[in-house]
């Protein structure tokens, strides 16, 4: 089983979480830390590195919410010691799709899958629908 955590500023991770189960039902293997205004950056890499270890045993795919913040550096940190797979940027429709078929594909395939699909979720949609 290929399991789910995201590190995100703020709650929101546990929001995605929450929303995705209003569209695709519970999901199973999926955990959220959050990084709050206040909270160290060594407890939260504690936390992370804790986290990370209890999936050790199973396959991981990490989302952190952008590239340099903290819960990114607290998630490059623990990657050097254990082996998962770190994507940055998670969006909505993203993780739904990550969540949905996570076991129907390996973990290459849905990092594949994941910087394929990401790129379509975003659209500029004045541009897509101009009637010029």
């Amino acid at each position: 089983m290929v399991n789910i955590l995201i590190v995100t500023h703020g709650d929101f991770g546990k929001e995605l979480l929450r929303s995705s189960e209003i569209i695709i039902g519970k999901i199973d293997g999926a955990k959220s830390i959050s990084f709050n205004l206040g909270e160290s950056f060594e407890t939260l890499a504690k936390e992370v590195s804790d986290t990370i270890e209890k999936f050790s045993s199973e396959e991981l795919i990490v989302f952190t919410d952008m590239y340099g913040g903290s819960p990114f550096n607290a998630v490059q940190r623990a990657l050097k010691n254990n082996n998962f797979y770190h994507i940055t940027g998670v969006n909505f429709p993203l993780f739904i799709d990550i969540a949905v078929n996570k076991n129907a594909y390996s973990l290459d395939e849905i990092a594949e899958k994941i910087i394929k699909n990401g790129k379509k979720s975003i659209v500029f949609v004045n541009e897509k629908f101009s009637t010029d």
